[in-house]
């Protein structure tokens, strides 16, 4: 499956967040850096940090007696933090996108998911839009080679296949 609204042209400032090992990471960074994509070292961890996730201070209002009551403990912990995502999921993101596209320059947000064994998935954001420009699924091969499948990315995004 793929769709291709607009190619991405190549130079362009991309932000490239991957969810694979290590290894593979430097793989993927290295085929868009070759390729000639501008590309800019962001993690997707840059943009929260431990007490965006977790207020300890959400559990200091909670206490039990016995061990019966560690369910609501645990209960109570669970609700506040779905609410805290819940309630500025949105804001958060478009906080994130704005953060991205004017303190880095990044024009592109190319999402990945590559697995070792060959296959994964791949999506572009015009950062400018916020519109999804390119989307594809590339099927599992047991003899893939990452390279290969992020080169075919990089052709499909770019207009080249």
């Amino acid at each position: 499956m793929k769709y291709l609204e607009r190619p991405i042209p190549l130079n362009s400032g991309v932000a490239v967040i991957v969810d694979a090992p290590n290894k593979l990471k430097n793989i993927i960074l290295a085929r868009f850096l070759a390729r000639g994509f501008a590309v800019k070292a962001i993690n997707a961890s840059d943009f929260y940090s431990i007490n965006d996730v977790f207020d300890i201070r959400d559990f200091k209002k909670v206490s039990y007696i016995g061990q019966n009551e560690n369910f609501l403990s645990l209960e109570k912990a669970y609700n506040n933090l779905f609410k805290m995502h819940f309630y500025n999921y949105e804001v958060n993101k478009a906080e994130v996108l704005a953060e991205m596209r004017n303190r880095w320059n990044v024009q592109y947000l190319i999402l990945l998911d590559v697995k070792s064994f060959g296959g994964g998935w791949g999506r572009a954001i015009d950062l400018r839009t916020n519109d999804i420009v390119w989307i594809e699924n590339s099927g599992v091969s047991l003899t893939a080679d990452t390279e290969k499948l992020i080169d075919r990315f990089i052709d499909s995004m770019t207009g080249k296949r």
